[in-house]
């Protein structure tokens, strides 16, 4: 996985793995361990990783992690597949059927297929370039992803066991324990050839280069794509009768959807927090990642709103266009499937610590959608600065904040 070291980028941080060893007198691979705690190393001494162990039979975590702290950090990875046969053949053609899928919808460059050494190989599909955010959750997404690709290619090679929290994953460059053959990351003209040349282009450890990524939004909306699927299928599994056994027929009440106005003097008059980021922006030209969903929260629902969070963004030194375009999207996509894309509330907002630090809005009566109808609850709902930034336009063109 190819991740800009540069500092001021966010996901710099995931900079950490997990290692181990097969070691040949167990038949396994044991992770390395300090008082009892797993070993981490930077992936920028990972060489020296190798060093130690003469690089043979050497294992990474799948995911890098932020802090060298198994408990308190969170993953990061590429979209990975692990397609493995004691028939070489069927995981081969498997390989190719797969590998020609994904370059239909992600750039080839971002597509990297290795052969494991012995009769396996591994693709990994970048994160920069999918935009994968950093999650805990990834390894449910990322089977529920490899589901519905098993499904549709028919592939029998592909190795479900691989998705857990702390899969470790042959490193690549190192020799296999038992062929002698390095994990090399193959080319695209040495994959499609044969078995033959893909074995003995693996012979020598090769330089395994992997191009700086760039996001790229149609692969990014392929893979969001599967996300919404997922959480959709959580969503039916919530059992509404419970409510309705509480309050009734009697809790249902009419809703329209009316047209709105965006208010920006309003919402920075109302909202400090809205416009401290703001001014951060301008001033430092830079914005946390926090800053930007609670703003993304908040500013996507005109097109008035939508262009606002542009200037906002815009004052940043990594603004990409293209990139906070499939963020405000996602934002949109997410809310119209009734999957998330809520606005952030005032307590949400200080408790990652983009607020204003207090909040003196008075609460109200939750609602819940249940299809074309909303149920207001007896729940009160934390204030949110949403209400500041929209009026609804009445017939004859008046607003009503």
């Amino acid at each position: 996985m190819n991740i800009s070291s540069e500092s001021s980028k966010f996901l710099s941080q995931w900079k950490y793995v997990e290692v181990a060893k097969y070691i040949s007198s167990l038949s396994r691979v044991i992770r390395e361990k300090k008082n009892d705690l797993p070993v981490f190393y930077s992936i920028e001494d990972i060489d020296n990783f190798r060093d130690l162990n003469n690089n043979i039979g050497l294992y990474t975590s799948v995911w890098r992690y932020n802090k060298p702290d198994i408990e308190s950090s969170v993953r990061l990875g590429s979209l990975y597949f692990d397609l493995d046969s004691d028939d070489i053949e069927v995981s081969y053609a498997e390989c190719l059927s797969l590998y020609n899928y994904l370059i239909s919808k992600i750039p080839k460059s971002a597509v990297l297929v290795y052969f494991t050494g012995k009769k396996g190989f591994h693709i990994e599909c970048e994160a920069v370039t999918l935009g994968i955010n950093p999650s805990n959750n990834l390894p449910n997404i990322f089977r529920w992803v490899a589901t519905k690709i098993r499904e549709s290619l028919q592939l029998r090679s592909l190795d479900f066991s691989v998705y857990d929290a702390r899969r470790m994953w042959r490193l690549e460059g190192s020799m296999h324990q038992d062929t002698g053959l390095y994990k090399n990351l193959i080319p695209y003209e040495i994959l499609n050839d044969s078995i033959g040349s893909i074995k003995k282009y693996c012979e020598n450890r090769q330089l395994n280069h992997v191009d700086d990524q760039q996001f790229d939004a149609t692969a990014n909306q392929w893979f969001r794509e599967f996300i919404y699927d997922l959480e959709i299928e959580k969503e039916r599994s919530k059992d509404f009768l419970s409510y309705f056994n509480k309050h009734g027929s009697s809790a249902f009440k009419e809703y329209k959807e009316v047209s709105k106005e965006f208010t920006p003097k309003r919402l920075i008059e109302g909202c400090p927090a809205v416009r401290n980021l703001w001014q951060q922006a301008i001033d430092t030209h830079f914005l946390e990642h926090e800053a930007r969903l609670f703003l993304c929260s908040i500013l996507s629902y005109t097109e008035d709103s939508i262009k606002f969070l542009h200037g906002i963004l815009s004052n940043c030194d990594d603004y990409n266009y293209e990139k906070s375009s499939s963020h405000i999207n996602d934002w949109i996509r997410r809310r119209q499937l009734g999957i998330g894309g809520r606005p952030y509330t005032c307590e949400r907002a200080n408790s990652v610590g983009v607020g204003c630090g207090s909040c003196s809005l008075d609460q109200k009566k939750k609602w819940v959608k249940i299809g074309d109808r909303y149920v207001e609850s007896d729940e009160l709902s934390s204030p949110s600065p949403v209400r500041f930034a929209y009026a609804s336009i009445k017939k004859g063109g008046e607003t009503d904040a």
